[in-house]
């Protein structure tokens, strides 16, 4: 009976920090073989939290080339000879190992039985927030991670003009299409009156965008927010259990709802981040 498998090449991609110490992680892989299929698979998430942007650009520009095959010139076709050709030149933060064989059905198989062996790594939980301030601190560190604030206009604790109110918003991006307001929200945090008024003076904030519109204020320039700009709330659930703690963010959630308040938790917002950056 003649087998369905086939002889597959892979290689692994490697990030190495310090070049002189030649200590290294690895980040993905590419399988395939001639007039065959090819795929490629990277840790995105340890990519674009553990490495400089150079190595991001390189490893979206390369995962395109496999899922396109893209003509690299009149004369030559993406072909084991032309990975070996850029093993050859990557001699800098980014290397490709020898190649090596393995017996697959198809590249695709190749890659996913491989993948968790020798490229994905556990990621850990982040530690428990139970301040604003913290979770600020989490959510700038992702902006700058994924490149969000890049292209657009971005401000942090912006001026914001609601009639004679200021509204207290963490982040406004302004895009070509609407804006996009974000505000975090730490439910573990040990002052609950501080917690209540808080939401509520906020809740109502949003009221008044949603009813007037807004005006973002950066010293001579005045950027309206319409009151269909889009805003999310990036929340730390509550785990410490108490019925007015569990009343407050029952309320929050219900107020946002009626508001049309995106809710997500810091991962979701991270995975999310990871996602648009690669658009």
């Amino acid at each position: 009976m003649k087998s369905d498998t086939q002889a597959i090449t892979y290689w692994i991609i490697r990030y190495v920090p310090d070049v002189a110490r030649g200590e290294f992680q690895n980040i993905g892989i590419v399988c395939g073989s001639d007039h065959g299929d090819w795929a490629a698979a990277f840790d995105w998430r340890h990519i674009h939290n553990r490495t400089p942007r150079d190595v991001r650009e390189w490893a979206s520009w390369f995962s395109g080339q496999v899922a396109q095959r893209d003509m690299v010139s009149q004369d030559h076709e993406f072909t084991r000879s032309w990975i070996e050709g850029i093993r050859q030149r990557q001699a800098n933060s980014v290397q490709i190992s020898d190649a090596r064989p393995v017996v697959a059905k198809s590249s695709r198989q190749a890659a996913e039985f491989l993948f968790p062996h020798l490229v994905e790594r556990e990621h850990k939980s982040r530690s428990r927030r139970t301040t604003r301030r913290q979770l600020r601190s989490e959510v700038r560190g992702i902006y700058s991670l994924s490149n969000l604030s890049e292209g657009r206009d971005y401000f942090d604790r912006p001026e914001v003009r609601l009639g004679k109110l200021r509204g207290d918003f963490d982040f406004v991006q302004v895009n070509e299409r609407l804006p996009i307001v974000r505000n975090v929200w730490a439910f573990d945090m040990t002052g609950l009156d501080d917690l209540e008024r808080s939401i509520q003076a906020w809740n109502y904030e949003i009221t008044r965008l949603r009813d007037d519109g807004a005006t973002l204020v950066n010293g001579d320039r005045r950027i309206p927010l319409p009151s269909d700009s889009v805003v999310t709330a990036i929340i730390d659930p509550p785990m410490h259990e108490s019925p007015r703690r569990a009343d407050i963010y029952a309320a929050a959630l219900e107020s946002w709802q009626h508001e049309k308040v995106d809710v997500l938790s810091l991962e979701q917002f991270d995975e999310r981040a990871d996602q648009l950056s690669l658009v």
